[in-house]
């Protein structure tokens, strides 16, 4: 049997389960609060934070919004509504087209809300990639991540521009220079894990060194304003991640040489 619901204060603890890895860390269930806490703003300030599929019961699926003009990292537009991901992990629950269900009752709940859906589909290298996904539910292609939905017909000029957005141009600052930055996102808490985890490489490559950890929605001036790079060592911008450990711990080093 499959349910969808809408996401309330009730069932937020069931939208978050979805994406728990196998192994949960302390710094994982750091990030899982932060995103509670978060959830609660959006759903008291805006009434809605997306959709949690439900198979035989057991939370199976979700997909996860917030406007854009909640995020003080975007352009903060009225009329788009981000959909931050969709993910459905449960084996057994694969193949029935909850996904495909799901972005169809958004689409019905929030027309004449919004103008346009907006999505920046990163790869999880599991099931179909998500832009691929999101482009056969009826969105067009701005960039190759960067995809979106519109009500009207009408184009939407300008692509993604949330925490997840690089390319921007990045001056290495003076102030930035002997110094350790990492950003997160209160959205995911990955996010919030793969930035400890950063943390804890550079105290085995450099203990002498502290790692500031700020939180993008919280610090929006001083993340954007570093090109939206989510780690920046001794002012140059890392662009690998912790899971990419070896790798990782090179561009580290490479940085701090600089």
């Amino acid at each position: 049997m499959i349910e969808i619901r809408e996401v309330d204060e009730t069932n937020i603890d069931d939208m978050i389960s979805v994406c728990d890895p196998p192994i949960i860390s302390e710094a994982y269930k750091k990030g899982v609060e932060i995103k509670r806490i978060w959830l609660l703003e959006m759903l008291r300030t805006y009434g809605d934070v997306g959709l949690v599929a439900y198979f035989n019961g057991k939370p199976a699926a979700q997909l996860l919004t917030y406007p854009e003009k909640a995020d003080p990292t975007s352009l903060k537009r009225e009329n788009v509504l981000v959909v931050n991901c969709i993910y459905n992990p449960l084996v057994e629950a694969q193949g029935k087209g909850i996904a495909r269900s799901m972005v169809e009752k958004l689409i019905e709940k929030v027309r004449g809300k919004y103008e346009f859906l907006l999505t920046h589909a990163f790869d999880t290298r599991e099931f179909l990639s998500q832009a691929e996904f999101f482009k056969r539910s009826g969105f067009r292609e701005m960039t190759k991540e960067d995809l979106y939905y519109s009500f009207s017909g009408r184009e939407l000029k300008e692509s993604y521009s949330g925490f997840w957005k690089e390319g921007e141009e990045y001056r290495r600052s003076d102030e930035d220079i002997g110094r350790i930055m990492t950003f997160y996102e209160p959205v995911c808490p990955f996010s919030y894990l793969w930035a400890y985890r950063a943390k804890e490489i550079v105290k085995e490559i450099a203990p002498e060194l502290e790692t500031r950890m700020l939180n993008g929605w919280e610090h929006p001036e001083e993340f954007v304003s570093r090109g939206r790079n989510w780690m920046l060592v001794n002012g140059i911008p890392i662009k690998s991640l912790p899971i990419e450990k070896e790798k990782f711990k090179e561009e580290l080093k490479n940085a701090l040489k600089t």
